[in-house]
């Protein structure tokens, strides 16, 4: 799918010389505490603006200098700068960028934040680039989400203005920390209203949206009154409402990831050239070729947590299904169920090298092992889950079981991974140990424990949420660390339901074992025995085993 790209010049980096970024200040290659600066970006009321490397993470930062003539000017200034930091660190929105960190070192008072390697929509309008219908409504949506969570969070903040709105080389916009000591916020709802409708008129071609529905909610944020809009709530509402008109199938390219890389190596080689030229010591150069390493990683960014860890369960006998008696040798199994982001890596080996050595011997000839029912839905799905975006409303990540995937798929990647599926014995003795526990964590039902059909809606909308367990469909396979088997083992009560490699009586029906977020019912002795090898549905997913311990 193509991804959202300006109808003219694509937004490109402010020009600046050699000379400019290195000339006039001290700071420039210097060593701030645990930060290495690269160079000057800007200026803010506090001080000049960096890019630094945090060398203890590896990642970039953007850093913020309170300068020392604002310090003599303002005796509270130091005591301010701190308290605005660590109010913007309290704010915690997927919408609005992060403050890291605080701190003071080689008399250097700084805070360190989420950069966006892209540019403001002050500068694209201030070097005539243009913007689509597609990123305008996504610059809406941001916006109008980070701050509904400030007034709904009672967080004081700033205005909003032109300046404190990005958008990445990805085409993905994000919005500044706007937090604000109390009693510094200074916003008002209606001119924020106008200056983002303003701004987003702007930079459409010819000032004007093409859809006419997104025509008509720019010019409705310029109304007063019950004209116009009354809340950012109002606002996301409409946004919603609008976003399958004017993004029919979520415009997402996943080769962005690949761009993003060429990008990386491009500008590690066009630092590394300035180091050199700045210096002659070695030093330097191996700086800058970590830079480029640590920017080709942060490009690719990504909110995947390492989830790969496996558990022993020892061999002997166990009480299976309803008082029966059944054993197993020892293996060792996922703690959780097998994610996006896993099986991501899974389709883009098959990508690199076709190869049909994982598949079952029974499986249909030609059959591809892209989730759901075609190309289309999963780059939807997996182009969401590593935006970190909703799909369907429900938020969705690279940590979230792997759906809508059948019992070929399943077997193919396990195999792919040197593991294989489970028995249904082996999941079930995994699930609930040898006390033959109704629930992994006992006898007991508990709606908070595990991610079930309490909460399920067929059609999620915006102001869907659970009230028993917080999720309406698929939550991240870590997410419920209540719903833990004897042996340690995560989700096997709720999430998604697991394929296995068992079964039926006629070798005709895999086993489906457990419940998920589509089922009332998650005792662990749950097991579906009528579904075909390519049943897929979105609340199916699995996880794997091993025979031999798993490598470290």
């Amino acid at each position: 799918m193509a991804v959202a790209r300006p109808t003219a010049k694509p937004p490109q980096p402010i020009a600046i010389s050699e000379e400019e970024i290195f000339a006039s200040d001290d700071l420039l290659n210097k060593k701030i505490g645990n930060y290495n600066i690269v160079w000057k970006i800007g200026d803010s009321e506090w001080g000049p603006i960096y890019v630094a490397v945090q060398t203890s993470m590896a990642r970039p930062v953007a850093m913020k200098v309170l300068a020392e003539d604002v310090q003599r000017n303002d005796p509270t200034a130091k005591e301010r700068f701190t308290a605005t930091a660590r109010a913007q660190a309290s704010v915690k929105h997927p919408s609005i960028l992060a403050v890291y960190e605080a701190g003071q070192a080689s008399g250097h008072t700084y805070y360190t934040y989420e950069y966006v390697d892209g540019m403001q929509l002050e500068e694209m309008k201030s070097q005539g680039q243009e913007i689509t219908d597609i990123i305008a409504l996504k610059i809406l949506k941001v916006v109008a989400e980070g701050l509904a969570y400030l007034h709904h969070q009672n967080i004081p903040h700033v205005s909003l203005e032109a300046r404190r709105i990005y958008v990445g080389k990805d085409n993905n916009p994000h919005l500044a920390n706007l937090a604000a000591l109390e009693g510094e916020g200074h916003s008002d709802i209606q001119k924020d209203f106008t200056t983002l409708a303003t701004v987003i008129s702007s930079l459409l071609p010819r000032g004007m949206a093409s859809d006419p529905g997104l025509r008509g909610m720019l010019t409705k944020m310029t109304v007063e009154g019950s004209s116009g809009f009354l809340s950012w709530g109002a606002l996301l509402q409409s946004i919603k409402t609008l976003e399958p008109k004017v993004i029919p199938a979520d415009a997402i390219k996943l080769t962005a990831q690949e761009q993003a890389a060429i990008r990386a190596v491009e500008e590690a080689k066009r630092q590394q050239k300035r180091a050199l030229w700045l210096t002659s010591l070695g030093v330097f150069a191996l700086l800058w070729l970590a830079l480029g390493i640590v920017w080709y990683n942060f490009l690719r960014g990504s909110n995947e947590r390492n989830l790969n860890q496996m558990v022993q369960i020892p061999a002997g006998s166990f009480i299976f299904q309803n008082g029966q008696t059944a054993a197993t040798g020892d293996f060792w199994i996922d703690k959780y169920e097998v994610t996006i982001g896993q099986y991501s890596r899974f389709l883009d080996a098959l990508a690199t090298n076709p190869t049909t050595e994982y598949d079952h011997p029974d499986q249909p000839p030609g059959k591809s092992h892209i989730p759901g029912k075609d190309k289309t839905e999963w780059d939807t799905y997996y182009g969401r889950a590593r935006r970190g975006l909703d799909a369907r409303f429900v938020p969705i990540d690279l940590n979230c079981p792997i759906f809508s995937v059948d019992y070929w798929d399943a077997y193919a990647y396990a195999k792919w991974a040197g593991k294989r599926l489970p028995t249904e014995q082996e999941w079930e003795k995994a699930g609930r140990g040898t006390n033959g526990f109704q629930y992994p964590w006992g006898n007991e039902p508990d709606l908070k424990r595990a991610n079930s059909g309490a909460d399920y809606e067929l059609n999620p909308g915006p102001n869907s949420k659970g009230k028993a367990d917080g999720y309406v469909w698929w939550a991240p396979v870590d997410a419920f660390s209540g719903d833990k088997s004897p042996y340690g083992v995560i989700g096997m009560a709720g999430n998604v339901a697991e394929w296995t490699d068992s079964w039926d009586a006629g070798h005709k029906h895999p086993v489906i074992r457990g419940g998920s977020f589509h089922t009332k019912d998650v005792k662990v002795t749950q097991r579906f025995t009528e579904a075909e090898p390519e049943f897929r549905f979105e609340f199916i997913g699995f996880r794997c085993v091993s025979d031999k311990p798993p490598k470290n």
